[in-house]
């Protein structure tokens, strides 16, 4: 007889078959539709505990599956012990804050008065020569195990300190004489010269332009100060890299910042049409509301959110060459790529164990270490600079390794939560998701981000199930080229 309370699984069901994916195991299982109806029974706490016996159940159980309590008993990032070695050794990206001054004032920029209370606003503190050779040297200090590293250039909008960019980058060229060194910007391409078309393409520097759709979508919201719109100075310089170095304009990047409140078609028109860019390297983002106080405030329209399933849906038929690629949205093949990665890392993820951690939180610092103009350390360019809670050091103190610790183990500040969490291998909350800024972590902050989490491991199973199925059942209508599953 099958002795088996409310056990810690995920149902999934599709016109093929019938799917439980175990959180302890981290694996997607097939079972047949006695077993499937029968943990449904138990999952929704109606099922006759001990009056059945199913023999798939009893093997499952026998093998360690269908388990009613999670395996992890605390909360602790493997990573922990060596956290000050990778601070101290192994830094492989810097991000210097040049400048906090911007020609813009885009409408849903975090640094807004109006937008962003807990994010410091618009500024013309900008980075000293003296900053940014301290902390291309910290790098230096803070890499010695690192085989290659990227210096990246952020604002505000780091073309209005053009000089110092490129003073910044003759000296990391020396300094790091004999080991790979990279650049990177990120810019709103109003202020691109010719000057500084042939710098960003002789020094190949990685480029990221912002764009966030067709003239009608982009002039909405990134307006010059004086409210005019941007969309015809940035596409006018983009073609100039392409009249100038047409290889490097290959190269370059699009940020695109969707509202989803817009028309999905409208603002993917810009990567149908985008004759002087590469469609393949369209970076598409939903604009960020996490600092507003208000989890709800992002909206989106049922017109956005059918249309751009049909484009995912085409690109998932891309995906196994049963439809055109080169006729699939850019955006869509944008989230496609990152559906695919979530899948192989599913894939690839371990069972979970007894001390173990969600997955949200990188190793502050260590990836993506941003510098801002004052030479204050934060984990990445996405946290408030307002907040002492995401603040782990500075140029003048070097790395505050007992808070970065505190950010690595995010989880700690909602262990029980975390313990019974399905998506716990799925996490991708870090300590932005729980800072309110000056007043530090809030573990209700960081609950309230939960239900998205699992909406979104919701989402990458099932297609991963469907990829699965497309797998097995109709191999012979497809040709699986591009993807191994």
């Amino acid at each position: 007889m099958i002795d088996l309370a409310k056990p810690f699984i995920q149902l999934f069901k599709t016109p093929r078959s019938q799917y439980v994916f175990d959180v302890n195991q981290n694996e997607i299982l097939p079972v047949s539709v006695e077993s499937f109806d029968f943990l449904k029974q138990c999952m929704d706490g109606k099922a006759d505990i001990g009056s059945t016996s199913i023999e798939e159940l009893q093997m499952l159980m026998q093998n360690g599956y269908l388990r009613t309590e999670s395996v992890v008993q605390e909360i602790q990032h493997p990573y922990t012990p060596y956290l000050k070695y990778l601070l101290e050794r192994k830094l492989r990206k810097i991000t210097l804050q040049v400048t906090q001054a911007c020609n813009l004032r885009c409408k849903y920029c975090i640094y807004s008065d109006d937008v962003n209370p807990h994010q410091r606003s618009h500024s013309s503190r900008r980075m000293t020569w003296a900053t940014a050779k301290k902390g291309i040297d910290f790098l230096w200090e803070h890499s010695v195990d690192s085989p290659e590293v990227n210096v990246g250039f952020y604002g505000g909008e780091p073309l209005l300190e053009f000089a110092l960019i490129k003073r910044i980058v003759a000296y990391a060229k020396k300094t790091f004489d004999g080991k790979k060194i990279s650049f990177s910007l990120t810019t709103n391409g109003t202020l691109i010269t010719d000057e500084m078309i042939n710098f960003l393409s002789e020094e190949n520097i990685h480029l990221v332009v912002s764009l966030d759709g067709p003239k009608e979508i982009h002039d909405k919201s990134r307006v010059f100060a004086d409210g005019r719109g941007s969309f015809d100075t940035v596409i006018g310089n983009v073609k100039k890299f392409r009249d100038r170095v047409p290889e490097y304009a290959k190269r370059i990047a699009f940020s695109v910042v969707v509202d989803p409140l817009n028309d999905y078609d409208c603002i993917n028109e810009i990567t149908i049409m985008a004759k002087d860019m590469n469609s393949h390297n369209f970076l598409a983002a939903i604009v960020d509301k996490d600092y507003d106080n208000n989890c709800d405030s992002l909206i989106f329209s049922e017109e956005y959110t059918w249309k751009s399933r049909y484009h995912e849906f085409l690109a998932l038929l891309s995906l196994f060459n049963r439809y055109p690629e080169e006729c699939v949205s850019a955006l869509a093949r944008s989230s496609l790529g990152l559906l695919v990665k979530k899948m192989n890392q599913k894939r690839a993820s371990a069972p979970l164990r007894p001390v173990d951690v969600p997955s949200g939180p990188c190793i502050p610092g260590q990836l993506r270490l941003f510098v801002n103009a004052d030479g204050r350390f934060f984990p990445c360019e996405r946290v408030s600079e307002l907040s002492t809670a995401t603040c782990i050091g500075s140029l003048d103190n070097g790395f505050d390794v007992e808070q970065a610790s505190k950010l690595l183990n995010i989880g700690k500040l909602t262990p029980q939560a975390c313990k019974r969490c399905w998506s716990f291998r799925s996490c991708t909350l870090c300590a932005k998701r729980a800072d309110i800024s000056s007043e530090g972590l809030s573990a209700e902050y960081k609950l309230a981000h939960c239900a998205n989490v699992q909406m979104t491991t919701y989402n990458v199973l099932r297609k991963t199930i469907f990829a699965h199925e497309v797998n097995s059942f109709y191999r012979d209508q497809v040709r699986l080229e591009r993807i191994s599953l």
